[in-house]
């Protein structure tokens, strides 16, 4: 193919559709008519001769041949982007929206802040958060395509195309509402694996580090509900006779808010569960206005009560 004679705007067409999966909202992302996004759209598959999306119940489903496209053209789309962003950046003054994937942990505990911060310094910035789960392949796949800038979570060793701030590290505490017999006395790990427990598990597997724990004890315990996000834990936990175990920085955020108990857990914590990594691309990433944002994360994190110290990865 001569690409002189491609119209590189085919491509944002073709990354809009891959994103929106439907034609009128793929042409409003890109400020064209619907009839002319079409337009675009079947200049596109006769240079590439191939369909690229087929009508489904489910909107505009990508060939085998779009989805293989994909990532590249994602990631030639947020190159030009950083290229061509002005050298400078004014937070007071800019426009820019910055894209996180993070759960709703850290939402809790980080981002809440952040945009406090935001709306003083950065009154025109917005910010996207967009759970990518806690499997790594997703999450480096969304920053190798430029759908996320940042990410934030336990990855454990990280690829060295990406920059990494391990922003802080916690370890996990048990959760109880306070009248719950094992808020008192010593909490054994036979006490502990004999209760009801709730788990917090994005996947929806009934089993963590805690089962790990138990079974290397000779011990089990009976998971009676699992949930997929840490904000209805408390609720659950304060009115029934479950218990979990959480990471102590969102329970102590919870804790003045229900009638809960906090109580160290008999299982140790992973190392890899406790470190929190801010993580992003470092070919799409050294561009002011990231470096700034990035910034003012890592700031929020440092004034957070149990933050234990922020180390930088060798770049």
């Amino acid at each position: 193919m001569n690409l002189r004679k491609v119209d590189l705007n085919l491509l944002v067409i073709f990354d809009a559709l891959m994103q929106e999966k439907n034609v009128t909202k793929a042409a409003s992302r890109v400020a064209l008519s619907q009839p002319a996004f079409s337009n675009a759209l079947s200049r596109l598959r006769h240079y590439l001769k191939d369909d690229l999306f087929v009508r489904s119940p489910d909107g505009m489903l990508p060939t085998p041949r779009a989805r293989e496209l994909a990532p590249h053209i994602s990631s030639v789309i947020s190159i030009l982007q950083s290229a061509l962003e002005p050298g400078e950046f004014d937070p007071a003054c800019d426009s820019k929206v910055f894209r996180i994937s993070a759960n709703d942990y850290l939402v809790a505990t980080t981002i809440t802040e952040l945009m406090v911060r935001l709306n003083e310094e950065g009154p025109n910035l917005d910010v996207r958060v967009i759970d990518r789960g806690i499997n790594p392949k997703k999450v480096y796949r969304a920053l190798d395509t430029g759908e996320i800038d940042l990410a934030i979570g336990a990855y454990g060793d990280v690829p060295e195309r990406y920059g990494v701030f391990y922003i802080a590290d916690t370890d996990f505490v048990c959760m109880m509402r306070s009248s719950h017999p094992l808020a008192e006395g010593y909490l054994t790990l036979k006490r502990f694996a004999k209760a009801k427990h709730l788990l917090v598990t994005p996947g929806g597997d009934a089993l963590g580090f805690v089962d790990e724990a138990l079974a290397r004890a000779g011990l089990s315990r009976r998971i009676s509900l699992t949930v997929n996000h840490f904000s209805v834990v408390p609720a659950l936990i304060a009115r029934t006779d479950m218990i979990t175990t959480i990471p102590r920085r969102i329970a102590r955020t919870y804790e003045p808010l229900y009638d809960i108990k906090l109580r160290p857990s008999p299982v140790e914590t992973p190392g890899k569960y406790a470190t929190v990594a801010l993580i992003w691309h470092k070919e799409f990433g050294q561009n002011r206005a990231q470096s700034w944002f990035r910034d003012q994360l890592l700031k929020v994190t440092e004034e957070q009560p149990d933050f234990r110290g922020k180390k930088q990865k060798p770049l």
